[in-house]
């Protein structure tokens, strides 16, 4: 009996990007244009509602990180990256896909900030041993191509006691555990394809992960520390999980929300 860690398929580099290049992240619900001043202020103000301004800055320690090198893997538009610069770092990005390193450099741009972009892939990242003192990718490892390559490839460019902060879909979820199972069955189809459509239709590969095996998968960084967030009512149930109260959610999500935060540190002792 196969897992349910075994995904699908195992993609190629090219079927990653190619849907990427085509779906940037949430595009199709800006009504502005790609890379314009406005796309940036709306597409802040949906992330916003998922994860608050207050939230990110605890998360992602931005002050921290004034006069120091930042790397984001899987830059996406350049929204935490930005956040890093505007406090001070002097920070770095790749993304797999021409579209998104454009919009990282135009979201720059417009804000007057330097900002060092690549097109890369996860799994060979163009940078020397030791290189940040912080690396951050938040929901992409679990849709490269080579995830286990790709974690050992932030450890190398991490500097010895450097920070990772990293955002992976969590198996026990309530979509995950519930919903998903649910649609399963009614729709005669793999949960696995119903992970990866959750950022639409298409897309080759989203794996979801429990605490233990996010454990596993960073067994390289020390310091651990995981938690859960992010839940709506319609994570909860195929129909009517909108109408569920958010005071019944807000207790629930640090258990069964989608998103699996983890941060830790490079071992001071590590060579690579």
């Amino acid at each position: 009996m196969a897992s349910e860690f075994t995904v699908m398929s195992n993609p190629t580099a090219d079927e990653v990007r190619k849907f990427w290049d085509a779906n940037p992240l949430c595009a199709s619900f800006i009504p502005h244009p790609l890379g314009s001043a406005q796309y940036f202020t709306y597409y802040d103000s949906l992330r916003e509602g998922i994860e608050s301004l207050e939230f990110s800055y605890r998360l992602h320690e931005y002050r921290h990180f004034r006069g120091k090198r930042v790397l984001d893997v899987g830059a996406g538009n350049g929204y935490v990256l930005g956040k890093y610069a505007k406090e001070g770092a002097s920070v770095s990005g790749v993304d797999i896909t021409p579209t998104a390193i454009d919009l990282c450099r135009k979201r720059f741009a417009h804000a007057g900030m330097p900002g060092d972009f690549h097109v890369a892939q996860a799994e060979q990242l163009p940078f020397e041993d030791a290189t940040f003192d912080c690396v951050c990718s938040m929901g992409v490892l679990h849709h490269v191509p080579d995830t286990v390559k790709a974690v050992a490839e932030i450890h190398r460019v991490l500097k010895p006691g450097g920070r990772l902060i990293v955002m992976f879909y969590h198996r026990n979820s309530a979509l995950y555990r519930i919903k998903y199972r649910l649609l399963s069955v009614m729709q005669q189809r793999p949960i696995e394809q119903l992970v990866n459509e959750f950022d639409g239709v298409g897309n080759p590969k989203g794996t979801v992960y429990s605490k233990r095996e996010l454990a596993a998968l960073l067994q390289g960084f020390e310091s651990l520390d995981m938690f859960v967030g992010y839940l709506t009512g319609d994570m909860m149930l195929p129909r009517g999980g909108r109408f569920i109260p958010s005071a019944l959610l807000k207790p629930l999500a640090p258990m069964l929300g989608w998103n699996l935060y983890a941060k830790g540190r490079k071992p001071v002792g590590a060579s690579r």
